[in-house]
């Protein structure tokens, strides 16, 4: 069983987020997997608070990528098993919305999901969804990493392109490393800390969670 009820401080949601490699911000459900939420010492609010508060913080630092990804919740990735996701996910294909967000991102700098919703016709509550799928779309293929929130009221979340926002020699690593020995890894570190418990059922788990 993971850790609960134990963090009270930034640096130990670091060592918890690299101990594990992946970790979600809150619970999965009927998945057994580390959370940071779950992780989190305190009431069901202060819990809360914290790991959001945690999670935005080590993203925007850079000390982890921060981005959905298990089963499309909010991940945050430790820097070692990086480049392994990175390999992975960064070959999924792209449709014309992905690109054309993806676009205007590499064109005009970090923008928030109220600015792309606005700038690219996404307005209106008919579009709020699609938009945020494409987003997602986006973030599981490690082509955009949350690097921000826009300032209240808004508070939606800020992007970038994750070549121009994770360290340069961190992407260049991940780009050399082939599928199969990147998931070979992410098994591994699944095994070290027995979130599977041996490799003839990893296959399942991950169809499940991951590939």
């Amino acid at each position: 069983m993971f850790e609960e009820d134990t963090l009270t401080t930034t640096i130990e949601a670091l060592d918890y987020i690299n101990k594990y490699g992946a970790v979600t911000l809150f619970p999965i459900r009927n998945h057994n997997f580390p959370s940071l939420y779950r992780a989190t010492k305190g009431n069901r609010q202060q819990k809360f608070d914290n790991a959001w508060k945690w999670a935005d913080r080590l993203g925007e630092s850079k000390q982890v990528h921060y981005g959905k990804l298990v089963r499309k919740q909010v991940t945050l990735v430790s820097l070692e098993m990086f480049p392994y996701f990175y390999a992975v996910y960064n070959k999924t294909p792209l449709n014309e919305d992905a690109k054309r967000i993806r676009n205007h991102i590499k064109t005009h700098g970090p923008t928030s999901t109220s600015d792309l919703r606005k700038n690219l016709a996404f307005a209106g509550k008919e579009n709020k969804q699609r938009c945020l799928n494409v987003i997602e779309q986006l973030q599981m293929s490690f082509t955009i990493a949350i690097v921000g929130r826009e300032k209240p009221p808004r508070m939606t979340h800020v992007y970038d392109l994750m070549e121009r926002w994770m360290p340069k020699q961190l992407v260049e690593t991940a780009r050399k490393i082939d599928t199969n020995t990147a998931k070979r890894k992410i098994v591994e570190k699944l095994l070290e800390n027995q979130v599977i418990v041996d490799s003839s059922g990893a296959k399942v788990f991950l169809g499940k969670l991951f590939f």
